[in-house]
């Protein structure tokens, strides 16, 4: 397989920004099956770009907005990346789903799933799927149900994001753009997908409590105790409701209990703090028995373990000696965006100069990050929701 990118930072004007983009796609580089990924700013004209990608290309492609780019050039903002994957032995299917107004209507992913498996010729071997940022929906459940209808397919996404003012999310295909619909992309043939996932926390307060009361990405108590109690004693209890943006750098660290009874790790964002009954909503589902920990992320943090990450990666891609590797694709979630401060190059920065000719970067921050994890103790992997993670997918 193949990947050929292109790139523009104009989001203002689409008729040049789509001519830049044009520009950088080799058509005489496509082999049989072909589809684009494109990740862009929160800020251009959606109906204008999809209808522009839809005239300049006849070929397939999906993709979702966020607050900051990623792409083999490195960090950007206010842009547009389009990466085009194009293979012979490798076939792409793409979808979007209908209107998802609550959490009932997270079966349309199933049904889309579906659709877009049964029109391979081959096995699935890779989903991706990008979803808007959606109220009265748990993400978690939208990975549990695919995960169980594909039956364990390595599931990679997320939840697009915008200037955290959520309100300007949005995914698309060729058919259009929605702000309540999700997007998707099967694979099958050819391919030999990595995984990794980085939380980049390297202090925690060695306190680790047993959930003993939650439901859902609600938490109750720990260790038989309000939820709160734990965070006054740590130091941190504020008298707001929404905390979603105050608790950035102190997210908690979750390890959870898989199917067949392994375990991972899981950061959780905290999101809601209710003070009448002493409970925390999380953005990300905590199940009882799990244990739970604050810890610390912060810039240096982020800066050396993205860094580890690409090692791995690369190391990794290198090692695989009949087949060839031609895209990374990342995922950065959006409260890392803010504690990089001024310095957004950071997580650009682990791959500058590193990268094996041939590969392409396309990579966004977002709201929550679907990518499968590695089993503590037997090495497995299982598809979650993570929250202030970078993931990477090597394809």
């Amino acid at each position: 397989m193949r990947s050929i990118q292109a790139f523009t930072h104009e989001v203002d004007d689409i008729e040049l920004a789509i001519s830049e983009l044009k520009a950088g796609i080799d058509t005489s580089e496509f082999l049989k099956n072909t589809c684009g990924i494109v990740f862009c700013g929160f800020e251009p004209d959606m109906e204008e770009l999809v209808k522009g990608l839809n005239e300049a290309f006849d070929f397939p492609f999906f993709g979702c907005t966020g607050i900051g780019i990623l792409s083999t050039g490195g960090y950007s903002q206010s842009s547009i990346s389009l990466l085009v994957l194009t293979a012979d032995d490798v076939e792409f299917s793409i979808g979007m789903t209908e209107k998802i107004n609550g959490g009932e209507e997270v079966k349309y992913f199933a049904d889309t799933y579906h659709e877009c498996s049964d029109r391979l010729s081959c096995k699935d071997n890779l989903i991706f799927t990008y979803v808007p940022w959606l109220t009265n929906v748990t993400f978690d459940d939208i990975v549990s149900l695919l995960d169980e209808e594909s039956g364990h397919v390595p599931i990679y996404g997320g939840v697009a994001s915008d200037g955290w003012t959520f309100d300007s999310t949005y995914t698309f295909t060729n058919k259009g753009f929605s702000q309540d619909r999700g997007v998707m992309m099967v694979i099958g043939g050819n391919i030999r997908p990595l995984f990794t996932i980085e939380h980049s926390t390297t202090l925690t307060t060695n306190l680790h409590k047993v959930v003993t009361r939650a439901e859902g990405t609600v938490v109750y108590e720990l260790d038989g105790k309000p939820v709160t109690e734990f965070i006054s004693e740590m130091g941190l209890i504020t008298d707001k409701t929404s905390v979603i943006l105050d608790y950035l750098s102190t997210p908690f660290l979750a390890t959870q209990k898989t199917r067949d009874g392994d375990e991972i790790d899981t950061l959780r964002c905290l999101g809601v703090i209710d003070h009448e009954n002493k409970s925390c909503g999380y953005i990300g589902r905590i199940d009882e028995g799990s244990e739970l920990n604050m810890v610390l992320i912060s810039k240096e943090d982020i800066e050396r373990s993205v860094k580890t990450a690409f090692d791995e990666i690369l190391t990794r891609m290198s090692e695989t000696e009949d087949y060839r590797y031609s895209s990374i694709f990342c995922s950065s979630c959006a409260a890392r965006y803010c504690l990089l401060v001024a310095d957004k190059d950071a997580e650009g920065r682990a791959y500058e100069g590193r990268l094996p000719e041939g590969v392409n970067v396309q990579g966004v921050y977002i709201y929550g990050e679907f990518c499968p994890a590695h089993g503590k103790h037997r090495g497995g992997l299982y598809n979650v929701l993570s929250n202030e993670t970078f993931t990477i997918l090597a394809i």
